[in-house]
């Protein structure tokens, strides 16, 4: 009598492939603005191994910009380039922001550059999640003498960890009816 052989089936699958994330750097001129990215993050429970924020303490939009570029020359040297670099600066009285956003508009090209300029600066983007304002502030110490802001925050930090959850959305139609200056 032979002998029956034995079939052995594997059925290896193949894991699914999932796309990496993109690896992001976000650069910020203060601490509010960082305490908020990383607030936001948190909130959307996205995957914080691929962002880096950074206060990198420049005081000028084109010093900011700057420094983001060695960041990503570095990266890329180390053979981890970042696939997006954000500035994230205040106009804030800067006279040449125009220049700067054009220097980021060229750089984009590659596809890398972008920036968040908030007009006049960061707190005014805090003070929209509480009312709609058309209001032209021309930089933060306008501002925070601004009823309505010292109403909200009234022994506001620029260091302070403000997030406001619940009122992004808010934020966000606010500042989409918002007109630009």
């Amino acid at each position: 009598m032979a002998k029956r052989k034995i079939k052995f089936s594997f059925n290896f699958r193949a894991p699914p492939e999932r796309e990496a994330y993109d690896r992001v750097l976000i650069v910020c001129e203060g601490k509010t603005e960082v305490n908020y990215f990383k607030k936001l993050i948190e909130c959307l429970k996205l995957n914080t191994i691929n962002i880096e924020i950074l206060d990198i303490k420049q005081t000028t939009p084109d010093s900011l910009f700057n420094r983001a570029k060695k960041l990503y020359s570095e990266s890329k040297r180390q053979g981890n380039p970042f696939d997006r670099v954000y500035c994230v600066f205040d106009k804030d009285g800067y006279t040449k922001y125009q220049q700067t956003k054009n220097h980021i508009d060229q750089a984009t090209a590659k596809g890398v550059y972008y920036y968040a300029f908030s007009e006049p600066c960061f707190e005014f983007w805090l003070l929209l999640h509480f009312i709609k304002t058309d209001r032209p502030f021309i930089n933060f110490d306008e501002l925070k003498k601004y009823r309505e802001f010292k109403q909200y925050f009234p022994n506001y930090n620029k260091s302070e960890n403000i997030f406001l959850e619940d009122k992004v959305s808010i934020a966000c139609q606010n500042a989409k009816d918002n007109p630009p200056y």
